[in-house]
C-alpha cells in the first residue's frame, strides 16, 4: 500500500484534497509517509501488546495531524475561494 493510499483509505471523503496536498505540500507528504510507516509497524508488531499500543497511539497522533492539515486546507479555500 502506498503512503497516499493508506491515508485515502482512512479519510476517503477527502481524497481530492489529500491528493492535492500530497502533490503540493512537502510537510503533508511527510505526514503520509509517517502514517504508512507507523501502519506497517503496527501490522508487524500486532502480536506484541506493548509495541502495538505504542504504534496505535502514534497512528492516532498522525491521524490528528492529517485531520488538522485537511481542516486548514478547507479553511484556506473558504477564505480564498479563487485559489
Amino acid at each position: 500500500m502506498s503512503d497516499l493510499t493508506a491515508v485515502i483509505d482512512h479519510f476517503p471523503a477527502h481524497e481530492l484534497t489529500i491528493r492535492r496536498l500530497y502533490a503540493n505540500a512537502p510537510d503533508f507528504r511527510v505526514l503520509c509517509e509517517d502514517y504508512e510507516a507507523a501502519r506497517r509497524a503496527l501490522e508487524h508488531w500486532c502480536s506484541d501488546g506493548t509495541k502495538a499500543e505504542d504504534f496505535q497511539r502514534l497512528l492516532a497522533e498522525i491521524e490528528d495531524e492529517i485531520s488538522e492539515a485537511l481542516q486548514n486546507s478547507f479553511n484556506r479555500i473558504r477564505r480564498n475561494p479563487e485559489t
